[in-house]
């Protein structure tokens, strides 16, 4: 039972205070993520809005879900936040994401972060049935030794590594090919749940995969600015079906900070039906084409390093490079 389990107190330091996150705080942490990335190069830019969404996420309880640990002059100092994700076919997950300010790093407070998230974790899937595993998971760069040090002397496991990858879209693109009976057209807000559904279940064999309900898609997919809609393609069939989906965003903020103009495949997807046609290639280069018109010089995009579809190698087919590497640590409970 979830009260069985009891949350660990803060190290005995005097300089911080702990509570849970507020709306408000929405600035601060992401002056935190900032900050943190200047030191770790993880490869990434955080934006407010990307804050304020995570306020919204209707699986999180902000009260009970969160911590933030702060010095005694205000600064943020510390994020603890955990995600209960819906059940998959696989598991029951909560994810977890916690930060130190690097200036703030070798007091002890990386591990009372993650022995309190995984606490919290522990309650949260105290209340989920024993059909299926309970598991804890954590992400972080392969440059982090420390934080995968930290992991692993907790007990975690590494289960999983994820690549970052790159596309020059100076060089040559491929003209899409099309299987028989495809036609191709642009996202539209009628097709948007079309859309979702397409995409849930073309993902529902990938390992780890949560499943997406409207309010989540809305939330971190066609309702967040970065979306782009005109450079979003969606492979349609004879009879009205969507077999594929290429969806596609501009992060404004995170090139201009990083000097870049480069346009994310956020999701590439084939339905299984329409799977070993060509069907991906296509919605990728046609999608590239677009970049590149649109004014783009790179295209970036997130990959399962071990995908069963064999996405890794389409990549690779088209000049995308590994530029930051991913491992997922876990821990059954």
């Amino acid at each position: 039972m979830e009260h069985l389990i009891t949350l660990p107190a803060p190290p005995e330091l005097d300089e911080y205070h702990w509570r849970p996150a507020r709306r408000e705080d929405a600035f601060a942490m992401n002056e935190l993520l900032n900050e943190i990335e200047s030191v770790d190069r993880r490869g990434w830019v955080d934006t407010l809005d990307e804050r304020e969404r995570d306020f919204n996420d209707p699986t999180t309880n902000i009260e009970t879900d969160t911590l933030l640990g702060f010095t005694n002059s205000g600064k943020l100092a510390a994020i603890a936040w955990v995600f209960p994700l819906p059940a998959s076919q696989w598991e029951h997950l909560v994810f977890m994401w916690g930060e130190i300010h690097p200036a703030h790093r070798g007091r002890g407070l990386g591990s009372f972060v993650l022995n309190w998230m995984e606490a919290r974790g522990r309650q949260i899937l105290d209340t989920r049935p024993r059909d299926l595993p309970h598991n804890l998971r954590a992400n972080t760069t392969d440059n982090l030794p420390d934080r995968i040090a930290l992991y692993e002397q907790h007990g975690y496991q590494h289960v999983r590594s994820y690549y970052r990858m790159r596309r020059d879209l100076r060089l040559p693109i491929p003209e899409p090919v099309w299987p028989a009976g495809i036609t191709v057209r642009n996202w539209s807000p009628e097709l948007d749940l079309a859309t979702m559904q397409s995409v849930d279940e073309a993902f529902s064999d990938h390992w780890g995969n949560v499943p997406v309900d409207e309010q989540a898609w809305r939330l971190f997919y066609s309702g967040t600015p970065d979306f782009r809609p005109d450079l979003t393609y969606l492979a349609m069939t004879e009879d009205g079906q969507i077999a594929g989906v290429c969806f596609n965003e501009v992060h404004q903020e995170e090139n201009r900070i990083l000097g870049i103009q480069q346009g994310w495949i956020r999701s590439l997807s084939v339905r299984r039906p329409w799977r070993k046609l060509g069907l991906g290639t296509a919605l990728m280069c046609i999608s590239m084409q677009a970049f590149q018109q649109d004014g783009l010089e790179y295209a970036g995009l997130g990959v399962d390093a071990e995908n069963l579809t064999g996405a890794l190698r389409i990549y690779e087919r088209l000049d995308f490079t590994v530029v930051k590497r991913f491992m997922a640590f876990s821990k059954t409970v």
